[in-house]
């Protein structure tokens, strides 16, 4: 309808027509269109669709873009006496250019076969979530229902009870062994945020329960991060900084004839930001000076296309932090006084498309990691390089129309060490004399093996997937079998159902092994999940979900290492690791979601979640360090104008346990014969942001204010143990606030 009257307006020389989000086709409203050289301009109606009369004949320019999205320069030449129609696909901010669309009739749609519980973050999701202060994908996660995360400083996440160390991180499908930049100082200074830039991701997933047969190593949840491709279009950037933190820029463009592309990212900090927040938490005090945080990236991506059946394609990055501790912990020689944190991946791949029917891709990785922590005298206080390379294949066929076949294998090669040193006061004199904590030097061979059917009946609306992965870890010599499967039933054309069953598991590392407290004997953590949903849509854009899960689990490892009383008494005995904990994580999840174009899109979620563990060495049941019973994740994203979008989040939790045997009374604290029977307070926090866009003829400048916290909400993290008394049993602690009241102010310029 909204052609009809545009045809009827043109009476001369007229162009109208229609613009789309590249991804799901849907109509973009209020996307304002200028045209070179000219003072007419229009904006998309709630239809997508826009006309300009009257314009001359010959090529013209037209400059597309809107507030979220990235800017598209798009020529065509008109002719006297003829009406013009043309489609523009617009990208989500940050992926830039494009002459494809991708329809998905699913705004939802996920990007697993048969994912029994998956939820995912799109382009202005990844944006507006990752923050203009740090630009972090993992904060962004952090949002997800399902998730939680009390610390504002760390990055790290848990789901569903699990700590991080439980989630497997891939990106590009490559398991990555440290994800993080650390700067680890004394005391409470930790800081951690991804080594990844957020403009090179296209999406980011998380499999929260029962995930394929193609991910191994992790018992509790997969979080899959994807990298885009360059435009093949022509050469564009974009810049940002972010006024309190750092700044990043973006290059990407077409190779040779346009059967590639190619991109660059970088990152670099301002020093002194993040040294502040350390601070505060550290010392309560805005005002002193612990030390400096600098860290940098760089990362560069090429495919090419060498027919229409193989495609080759490079990935690589490097990232390196140093944080830089000042001179008021000198006089400790186990004060850390710099810390030095390396990070490299490259990987090659070929893909081979023979036909719609079959898909294969072969992957040949490297990694390589370094956490390096030295004192005032730079003798090593701790020192951790890690190198893996291996081999990924993965094959996608469909056999016959009903039935698809995923088939894969993942080998790779772990070579790790680790040295930790305590040093005693030394002599007037004398040089430093370190005691030696830990000290290894290993190296495993972990294989996988995948193979999984899905077989699809369109008449009766239903999938079920069946398959299994076979893994085997040298430094164990152990062999797991772990079957998966998974159904979806749609019933009419609103509802769905989903059910997931799964067998994980997840092999000790080295330090669990060879550590401080490693025992050589562990053996695998393992997990077995049951989860199911039921969703109701409602129209194209909104739906609801509720998910049940139970998650069992056996052979977890635990260390009793931690002050207690124990027979009337205080002890401070320490046990070497354990595959001595079992228990289970239920619970159910609720969330409210709208995904569109145009105005609001978000959801809101809520959490209800039990996790109880056994010792079953010493008989301890307790809740695992990250049970906390309410969560509620919600995030919201309106665009008022073409220039003009507002979006904000609310995360609370109703608090995780205090990790020990601590009890309270009369305000003071005291060791006590359980563990986890305190918790930290309420957790809440309200982050709002702008996003302001100024249009002009060949480029684009979006400037983006945030406020977070904006309740001031006082978050607590895990108190500092600073003593003990033997005697009474009383602890001597300190908190932490983790975030006041914060400003962030970030600049974005595209061309």
């Amino acid at each position: 309808m909204g052609f009809a009257i545009i045809l009827d307006l043109c009476r001369n020389i007229c162009l109208h027509g229609r613009v789309i989000d590249a991804r799901s086709g849907e109509p973009v409203a209020k996307v304002k269109i200028n045209v070179a050289g000219s003072p007419q301009s229009a904006t998309t109606d709630e239809h997508g669709t826009f006309a300009f009369q009257n314009l001359s004949p010959g090529e013209l320019t037209f400059s597309v873009t809107t507030v979220g999205y990235g800017l598209v320069k798009k020529t065509i030449t008109v002719k006297a006496g003829e009406n013009t129609e043309i489609v523009i696909a617009l990208n989500q901010e940050a992926a830039t250019l494009t002459d494809q669309v991708t329809i998905t009739t699913e705004p939802f749609a996920v990007t697993e076969t048969n994912a029994a519980s998956e939820k995912t973050l799109n382009k202005t999701e990844l944006g507006e979530l990752s923050k203009v202060l740090i630009g972090d994908p993992l904060r962004a996660v952090q949002a997800l229902p399902g998730v939680t995360a009390n610390d504002d400083l760390r990055s790290e996440f848990a789901v569903r009870g699990a700590d991080y160390r439980r989630t497997g991180v891939y990106l590009d499908g490559v398991l990555m062994d440290n994800f993080l930049h650390l700067a680890q100082g004394n005391g409470a200074e930790r800081v951690t945020f991804s080594v990844i830039n957020t403009d090179t991701l296209r999406e980011v997933s998380l499999l929260s329960a029962a995930f394929p047969a193609k991910y191994g190593d992790s018992t509790a949840a997969v979080l899959n991060l994807g990298t885009r491709e360059g435009n093949r279009l022509k050469p564009a950037f974009r810049f940002t900084t972010g006024l309190q933190l750092g700044t990043s820029g973006v290059a990407d463009g077409p190779l040779g004839d346009k059967r590639g592309s190619w991109l660059v990212a970088a990152r670099s900090s301002l020093l002194d930001y993040v040294s502040r927040l350390v601070d505060r938490v550290a010392d309560g005090d805005s005002n002193s000076d612990t030390g400096n945080v600098d860290f940098n990236d760089v990362q560069g991506k090429s495919v090419y296309d060498l027919s229409t059946k193989h495609q080759v394609g490079v990935f690589a990055f490097f990232s390196l932090l140093n944080f830089d501790e000042a001179s008021n912990q000198a006089t400790n020689p186990n004060a850390v006084f710099k810390a030095r944190s390396r990070n490299l991946l490259a990987h090659a791949f070929w893909n081979y498309t023979p036909s719609d029917r079959f898909f294969a891709q072969t992957k040949v990785f490297g990694t390589r990691t370094n956490l390096r922590n030295t004192n005032q005298s730079d003798i090593a206080i701790s020192d951790e390089p890690r190198t893996q390379f291996g081999v990924r294949g993965d094959i996608n066929f469909l056999a016959r129309p009903a039935h698809r076949i995923e088939s894969g294998l993942y080998v790779r090669s772990i070579d790790a060490s680790r040295i930790s040193n305590l040093f005693t006061s030394p002599q007037p004199g004398q040089p430093q004399m370190p005691q030696r904590l830990e000290s290894f030097n290993r190296q495993a061979i972990e294989q996988g093996y995948y193979l999984q059917d899905t077989f699809t009946n369109v008449r009766r609306r239903f999938s079920v997937t069946g398959g299994a992965r076979l893994e085997h870890y040298g430094l164990t010599g152990e062999t797991k079998l772990a079957p998966r499967a998974a159904l979806v039933q749609n019933l009419g054309d609103h509802w769905t159902i989903r059910a997931g069953f799964g067998m994980h598991y997840q092999f000790p590392d080295f330090g669990f092994l060879f550590g401080q407290l490693g025992n050589p004997n562990l053996r695998a953590e393992r997990a077995t999940h049951y989860n199911a949903s039921v969703e109701r849509s409602f129209g194209d854009r909104f739906r609801v979900l509720a998910e049940v899960y139970d998650r069992e689990e056996r052979d977890l490892l635990f260390s009793l290492s931690e002050p207690r009383f124990e027979n009337d008494r205080i002890t401070l005995a320490r046990f070497p690791f354990r595959n001595s904990l079992r228990g289970h994580a239920r619970g159910i999840e609720l969330m409210f979601q709208r995904r569109s174009a145009n105005r609001l899109s978000g959801w809101v979620s809520y959490s209800y979640a039990q996790t109880r563990l056994q010792d079953e060495q010493s008989g301890l049941n307790f809740s695992s360090d990250f049970d906390q019973r309410h969560t509620v994740n919600a995030y919201g994203s309106y665009r008022l104008t073409e220039t003009f979008n507002l979006s904000g989040q609310w995360r609370y939790g109703s608090g995780f346990p205090l990790p020990g045997f601590f009890r309270s009374q009369d305000s003071d604290l005291f060791l006590a014969s359980e563990r986890n029977l305190l918790r930290l307070p309420t957790y809440s926090r309200v982050d709002v942001r702008g996003n302001k866009a100024f249009l002009f003829e060949r480029w684009k400048l979006t400037l983006s204010f945030e406020l977070l916290n904006v309740t001031n909400h006082k978050n607590l993290r895990a108190p500092l143990i600073d003593g003990l008394n033997l005697t009474t049993g009383r602890v001597s602690y300190r908190f932490g606030d983790v975030m006041p009241v914060l400003p962030a102010l970030g600049i974005s310029i595209e061309f």
